[in-house]
């Protein structure tokens, strides 16, 4: 019997990428066990995947200046606690001694920098989920496309190599490469995600791999979205008010408060966690507002949110924009961190949304924007568009990807 170790990156969008593809692998009698953060860990238990080890976490990383607005990934990746290597040589050296005594077959990384590396230094085949800002063939060259190209030196990638070169690996051409194995799979479409040459990295697209378990839906959640079918429906996810770039949902959930509190529609925050749902809440009292007016809610599945929502309001993560061209429902995007504005640009290009770049947000008239994208009916066009080309690819997901791992 096959075993596999996943690590996934923070927040909820690797984990919803990454839980279909563990439940697939257990079906198919793989033993699978994981390393993931804590908003993930009650997912991924009641699916029945084990952690590698709860005494393994990395509590103890020291992030830098946090910067929403950091030019490549390399950068982004110092700046969240990677730039220490003698942390990250430590970390890395005990994730392995765990893994030893797992001893898998697959190593499966979504983002997961730690697995990326220990999967080179012990020779096991790595299975790497990505998306086209991260992967060494960007089409556009690098991630921030629309600004003039800055000549800046970030150290992380030498780091890497001096650490390689100890433990006889081999050397990255560039700092993407450490998200590329055996096997890379980018979880989206060509037109969403662009890349040049395929075939080189053994990359493939599989199309959207999105958790959506609409079993899990609360029955009280479910109401809010049907209160009133003679208003708009506005679905406002936040995602973690604070995350590895620091005030992100919160800078979001106060923005939009203040918006579209005289808008009259059905609007639905959701914060992507419980705890992120309670402060959103003390937010609302201090500021006045009736707890009728907004519904605020911890986590709903994609298709309950996405299915009956007339917009959608996200930060613009991956899975937030793929899911639009799933349920051919328009946005409007505030970016949290240059990824996400990498997402909202290919979006608003693709003509499914609009955006408003964090640092706009406040002199924005997002009403007015929000106004535009119910009344024209472009968006939908479009996105009626994309759905069909989506469609034509037969595009199997999970299944894909279970094919080309048991290829390997």
């Amino acid at each position: 019997m096959k075993k596999v170790f996943l690590q996934f990156g923070s927040g909820l969008g690797p984990m919803s990428r990454s839980l279909p593809i563990a439940e697939g692998l257990q079906r198919e009698g793989y033993i699978v066990k994981y390393f993931g953060f804590e908003n993930a860990k009650p997912y991924m238990n009641k699916m029945g995947i084990e952690e590698l080890s709860e005494n393994f976490n990395i509590k103890d990383i020291k992030k830098g200046v946090q910067t929403p607005n950091w030019y490549c990934a390399e950068q982004f990746w110092e700046i969240i606690g990677y730039g220490n290597i003698e942390w990250v040589e430590k970390k890395v050296e005990e994730l392995i001694e765990y893994l030893r005594d797992f001893s898998p077959d697959f190593i499966i990384s979504d983002l997961g920098i730690l697995s990326c590396i220990a999967a080179r230094i012990m020779d096991i085949p790595l299975i790497a989920i990505t998306q086209s800002c991260y992967h060494p063939n960007i089409a556009f060259g690098r991630i921030r496309w629309w600004e003039e190209e800055q000549n800046l030196k970030f150290t992380l990638t030498e780091k890497l190599n001096n650490y390689f070169k100890k433990k006889g690996v081999s050397q990255l051409n560039s700092f993407e490469e450490i998200f590329t194995g055996s096997l890379t799979i980018i979880p989206s479409f060509p037109e969403f995600d662009p890349i040049n040459n395929p075939s080189e990295f053994n990359t493939y697209y599989v199309g959207p791999i999105l958790w959506d378990p609409l079993d899990m839906a609360k029955e009280e959640y479910i109401k809010f979205f049907n209160r009133d079918k003679n208003k708009p429906t506005i679905f406002c996810y936040t995602a973690r008010f604070y995350d590895n770039v620091g005030e992100s949902g919160i800078i979001i959930f106060k923005t939009l408060l203040s918006a579209l509190k005289e808008f009259d529609a059905n609007i639905i925050f959701s914060t992507g966690s419980d705890s992120d749902r309670i402060i959103a809440k003390e937010i609302l009292n201090s500021y006045g507002i009736d707890e009728e007016k907004f519904s605020i809610i911890d986590w709903v599945p994609m298709g309950i949110a996405y299915g009956n929502s007339d917009v959608v309001i996200h930060h613009g993560g991956h899975g937030s924009c793929l899911g639009q061209f799933l349920y051919e429902v328009p946005s409007l995007i505030i970016p949290t961190h240059t990824e996400r504005e990498y997402n909202a640009r290919i979006c608003t290009n693709m003509g499914v949304s609009k955006f408003i770049k964090r640092e706009d947000i406040e002199k924005a008239d997002i009403l007015a924007e929000i106004v535009e994208i119910l009344t024209n009916s472009n968006f939908k066009e479009k996105l009626h568009f994309w759905h069909t080309k989506l469609n034509e690819y037969n595009f199997t997901g999970v299944n894909k990807v279970l094919e080309l791992i048991q290829k390997l």
